[in-house]
């Protein structure tokens, strides 16, 4: 049984279908979408995060002069001569934790270093928190630190 006449009529009969056009409601569908999914690169600057750090250390030079101010009223602790070596080798205070919170990280886009390679340029902007106890009364003491670093990574293109 021969089955190339069938065969090339059924292939003739396929190259001469055409795709239906797509209906006006659906290109217009499609149209929004890509405006809503561009619409990032038509924003030149993305909205910069106010950081508002500055009263928070406001407030802590305050509390920090404070106690300055009260420490120099008071009398200064006699220490007996043999116990000054013992006092001296415990600390007074002792740290506790050091945490870094990452707050913001902005792209600064890719730059070619002077040996012409590709590097991606990123800021870091973060806050350090570290603690310290006082094991004479417990007194625990905390300080922020604000922290904005620019960091280097090599970039590969595969």
């Amino acid at each position: 049984m021969n089955d190339e006449p069938h065969a090339t009529h059924l292939e003739n009969m396929l190259r001469g279908l055409a795709p239906a056009p797509a209906s006006p409601a659906l290109a217009q569908c499609v149209d929004e979408e890509l405006k809503l999914d561009m619409s990032w690169l038509h924003t030149s600057a993305r909205p910069r995060r106010v950081m508002r750090w500055t009263g928070s250390v406001s407030w802590a030079a305050l509390g920090a002069a404070a106690a300055v101010a009260v420490m120099s009223f008071l009398p200064a602790p006699s220490r007996p001569a043999n116990d000054a070596g013992a006092l001296a080798a415990t600390p007074t205070i002792l740290p506790v934790s050091t945490i870094r919170e990452w707050e913001d990280v902005r792209d600064d886009g890719i730059h070619y270093s002077k040996e012409r390679l590709p590097e991606q340029h990123l800021r870091v902007i973060a806050r350090d928190r570290q603690t310290w106890i006082d094991p004479r009364d417990g007194a625990q003491m905390t300080v922020e630190i604000p922290r904005e670093q620019k960091v280097i990574l090599p970039v590969s293109f595969q």
